[in-house]
């Protein structure tokens, strides 16, 4: 019986298929040995207005748009990194308000405790963007007399009433300097004469008071001279003698 011998190929494609499996090992094996994808970690956001929620607010971390807080004021997002990790983030006021001066730190830590609703909020956040104006109502007291001119900064802008007060509502930035005066100019028996009270702007509305303490002088009464009159003689009169008897 002749011998049938295999092809010339055979071996090397059977070798072929040997490194080939070996080769799959070392790729599954490889990529058993890739390190694990760093934790995610829940981050809530809450943006106040001093202590009202403001929606609009727009967050950024490491340089990339994360999101834009809700009506409510709330912006909750996932990250990803090594625990402890501190990640920078830049917080965007909406018009009218001021970016924070500082922002609290965000550090990526697991949330530990038994509340189940704080541990679905995470790591919370509370950003402050304060208004970019304050409301001042300034009220001015010019001890009880009408019509009097009420100048800021030298410029009128109100009148006392028939009860001697005037009320003022500015809109100005924070720290703003200014000055009120009650104008006296008309009335000179009026002391002190046109008093002036300086104010700074708080950062937060509120209610400024001028007490301008006015009293009215009596016009000075004028003293009569008295009039000399001639003495009147009251006594008897003496007629001299004639000499003749």
């Amino acid at each position: 019986m002749r011998a049938v011998n295999p092809p010339l190929g055979a071996p090397l494609l059977t070798h072929f298929a040997v490194l080939l499996g070996v080769a799959s090992v070392l790729v599954v094996g490889a990529a058993c040995d890739d390190p694990p994808p760093p934790p995610e970690y829940r981050v809530s956001f809450t943006a106040l207005a001093d202590a009202a929620a403001l929606g609009g607010v727009e967050i950024a971390v490491a340089g990339r748009p994360l999101g834009v807080t809700g009506p409510d004021g709330t912006l909750r997002a996932n990250l990803r990194g090594r625990e402890g990790a501190v990640v920078a983030y830049r917080v965007k006021c909406p018009e009218g308000f001021r970016e924070p001066e500082q922002s609290p730190p965000l550090t990526l830590r697991r949330f530990r405790g038994l509340d189940p609703a704080a541990a679905a909020r995470g790591i919370e956040l509370n950003i402050q963007c304060r208004p970019a104006e304050r409301l001042a109502a300034v009220v001015v007291r010019a001890g009880g007399i009408p019509n009097l001119p009420v100048l800021m900064q030298g410029q009128p802008v109100a009148v006392t009433d028939a009860s001697g007060v005037a009320h003022l509502l500015l809109k100005l930035p924070p720290n703003t300097s200014f000055t009120m005066t009650v104008d006296t100019r008309a009335n000179p028996r009026l002391v002190p004469a046109s008093p002036t009270q300086p104010f700074v702007v708080p950062d937060a509305d509120d209610v400024l008071v001028f007490d301008a303490p006015l009293a009215e002088q009596q016009a000075p009464t004028k003293r009569r001279r008295a009039v000399r009159r001639a003495p009147v003689f009251t006594g008897p009169v003496r007629i001299p003698s004639s000499g003749r008897r």
